[in-house]
């Protein structure tokens, strides 16, 4: 994951679509996102530090969080713009436990299923903080001597879970909700937490500027002083770019001669 900042906002004079700009904060990669008006208008609101009388959606969602993160355990730690399929960025709202991993309790529809024996849809039942959850396992992997699953509920939370390799007692190391990549920056800037993005996504849509013309090129056809940086990063192929030819047709539509040199 690499971390961004928002660098501006920007609207289409041709479609007034509204599009947030992120820049890589170690290097002048940008990945532009179109989002709504009214999320646009959220975001800069609290850029800006204007004051309003009565809290708005992404206001109330984060006092909602504050209220809510004392008696679950739990904290805001980033959001992660996490895919790009279709045109369609998706990301995740990322919840850590204040202190430690917290235990919760997992049950699995077979007898044998605690490390081995299930894989992915497997159907797992999570039971945290009193309520239980049905969800089935998207992922898994091991890191040294713990046993990591990824567990989706049909209500859009995704747990990550831990268990040492011959332990019976699982831990809670993450909850991620499924978010979309506007609602998600319009939560980062209130709650003031760091906004990352995968680098599949980067090497799939972020941008670099032509250096003649200014307008901005996929981060391949980058020049070479730029590609050197990422050359360690994977490439997209010719059929995946062709997908995102409407995205980047759009992305020629916007006005970025400024581009890192002004907020919006």
């Amino acid at each position: 994951m690499i971390e961004m900042t928002i660098d501006s906002i920007r609207v289409s004079l041709m479609n007034y679509q509204h599009v947030v700009i992120l820049k890589e904060k170690r290097s002048d990669r940008y990945l532009p996102i179109w989002i709504g008006p009214a999320e646009a208008d959220a975001i800069s609101i609290k850029l800006q530090n204007v004051d309003l009388a009565r809290p708005m959606t992404h206001d109330l969602l984060r006092n909602a969080i504050l209220a809510l993160e004392a008696a679950s355990g739990t904290t805001v730690s980033r959001i992660v713009v996490n895919d790009l399929r279709a045109d369609t960025f998706y990301a995740q709202i990322i919840f850590e436990p204040v202190e430690s991993p917290c235990p919760l309790d997992i049950r699995f529809p077979f007898e044998g299923a605690q490390h081995r024996g299930y894989g992915e849809e497997t159907t797992a039942y999570i039971t945290w903080q009193s309520k239980e959850y049905k969800g089935k396992i998207i992922n898994r992997w091991q890191e040294k001597h713990h046993h990591f699953l990824e567990i989706a509920t049909e209500h859009g939370l995704i747990f990550e879970v831990c268990s040492r390799k011959e332990g019976k007692e699982w831990l809670l190391s993450k909850i991620k909700l499924d978010s979309r990549p506007s609602d998600a920056i319009a939560l980062a800037v209130r709650a003031t937490v760091p906004i990352y993005v995968e680098e599949s996504v980067l090497d799939k849509a972020g941008i670099f500027l032509d250096r003649d013309t200014g307008k901005p090129i996929p981060a391949d056809k980058a020049g070479e002083g730029d590609k050197d940086k990422f050359e360690d990063r994977g490439k997209v192929d010719e059929q995946e770019l062709k997908k995102l030819s409407a995205f980047y047709d759009f992305i020629n539509t916007l006005d970025l001669d400024d581009l890192g040199k002004r907020k919006s």
